[in-house]
């Protein structure tokens, strides 16, 4: 059974409960993260899918395999409240979850001048599932990144397709990752997942049955990722 299947006087009592659990990882804190470093030390990967063994060697070359958790989760995870899949990987709350969004400037134009670092047609978006994309401010910042240069009519960035999406990260819909992608495409994390607390956050790996969770700053570290304000 599911938490939405529950009479609603049950369903209060787990959300009441929810909130005085990430209440007390905020409390413990730093003894949170002293158990998520001894934990990540032993993943069991023998017989995980060739996608999820993509991000452990992303996760190597980025020197975070040290700091690096993962979790296999039921086929039918997807069809779970928000708030049953973070008690599943063991997240501090639903805020913890996040997502990886493939997104595509539908505006580009080769033939700006400007080279991918500064007008990227193509980034990878982490944001909270309680936190959706405001594009206004996306669009804001990367503008920013080339000072301004040509007009709001070049940048119209929206989900890229499915098919783009696997091209450009080498994982499909429900495990893209943004560690270990196939190509380098520039990763933007929303600036409110840095406000964590307990600092770490669960992302897909790879394979829809698997989850990713990593300190925040670790995954900056070795991502060298923008962080903007898309709230």
């Amino acid at each position: 059974m599911i938490v939405s299947e529950l009479p609603a006087e049950q369903r209060a009592l787990i959300e009441n409960l929810q909130k005085d659990i990430s209440s007390l990882y905020q409390s413990f804190s730093n003894a949170y993260i002293n158990d998520w470093e001894v934990q990540a030390k032993d993943p069991e990967l023998e017989n995980a899918p060739a996608p999820v063994k993509q991000v452990e060697g992303g996760c190597n070359k980025g020197g975070v395999a040290s700091v690096a958790r993962y979790y296999e989760v039921e086929p039918d995870y997807y069809e779970w409240p928000l708030q049953q899949r973070a008690f599943r990987v063991l997240a501090p709350s639903k805020e913890h979850m996040c997502k990886s969004v493939v997104m595509e400037n539908r505006a580009y134009s080769p033939n700006t001048g400007l080279s991918d670092d500064v007008y990227p047609r193509f980034i990878c978006v982490m944001t909270q599932y309680t936190s959706p994309v405001n594009t206004e401010r996306l669009i804001k910042h990367i503008r920013d990144l080339c000072g301004r240069s040509i007009g709001k009519k070049f940048y119209n960035y929206r989900v890229a397709q499915a098919e783009k999406s696997l091209e450009l990260t080498g994982y499909k819909k429900g495990g893209v990752c943004p560690v270990g992608t196939t190509t380098n495409i520039p990763i933007v994390l929303a600036e409110s997942i840095t406000k964590l607390d307990p600092p770490v956050f669960i992302m897909g790996a790879g394979h829809i049955d698997w989850k990713l969770g990593l300190p925040v700053q670790d995954f900056i570290r070795a991502t060298q990722c923008f962080v903007f304000d898309l709230e």
